[in-house]
């Protein structure tokens, strides 16, 4: 697959859930059909995605501060990339920056940092199963019972094709699905 043709994917893909002037529309629908709740469009979003400026080709797809509670990462990919916990663990420790200034680090009061959740929508040309996690640890060069640090991501297929749940619970997503689908085609 062509630099181009993934560009594609990737712009269309941020442009619905993070600068569209629909994209908090778009984002809650995505954010519901993950989580089975029914927000509106009252509901406090903040669009935190990293700013490629600042971390130098560090960059994420879409990332939201949602009802000041929990930060989405959600990334498309279009190949299937083992290596998304690590990226994930970049994106989250740069956002967790950006929130407290550095001397509350070092403070006796605990700071109460917002809950993330990581999520990669692939819709590549390969077969892959419908919904797997993906885990810091299996990079890890020894194995243990319990580790000292953890970070899972969640791959969802979204796949026209694949017909997954996600894609009749959130409409954009769908669209976003139907239209990859209709260009790989033509």
């Amino acid at each position: 697959m062509s630099t181009a043709n993934r560009k594609y994917k990737d712009s269309v893909f941020v442009d619905l859930f993070s600068e569209d002037e629909k994209a908090k529309e778009n984002f809650l629908s995505l954010y519901n059909a993950l989580h089975n709740t029914n927000l509106q469009l009252s509901c406090p979003v903040e669009n935190i995605r990293l700013d490629n400026t600042l971390y130098m080709n560090i960059i994420n797809d879409v990332s939201c501060l949602v009802d000041n509670k929990i930060i989405i990462l959600a990334e498309h990919q279009s190949t299937i990339n083992p290596n998304m916990p690590i990226r994930c663990l970049e994106y989250i420790a740069r956002l967790y920056e950006q929130f407290y200034q550095s001397k509350e680090k070092y403070s006796r009061k605990q700071l109460a940092i917002p809950t993330p959740e990581f999520y990669v929508f692939y819709n590549g040309k390969e077969p892959y199963r419908g919904d797997s996690l993906l885990k810091l640890s299996d990079s890890f060069t020894q194995t243990h019972d319990e580790y000292a640090l953890e970070l899972s991501v969640k791959v969802v297929n979204i796949n026209y094709d694949k017909t997954n749940e996600i894609l009749k619970l959130c409409k954009p997503l769908e669209q976003y699905s139907l239209f990859v689908d209709a260009v790989r085609r033509n």
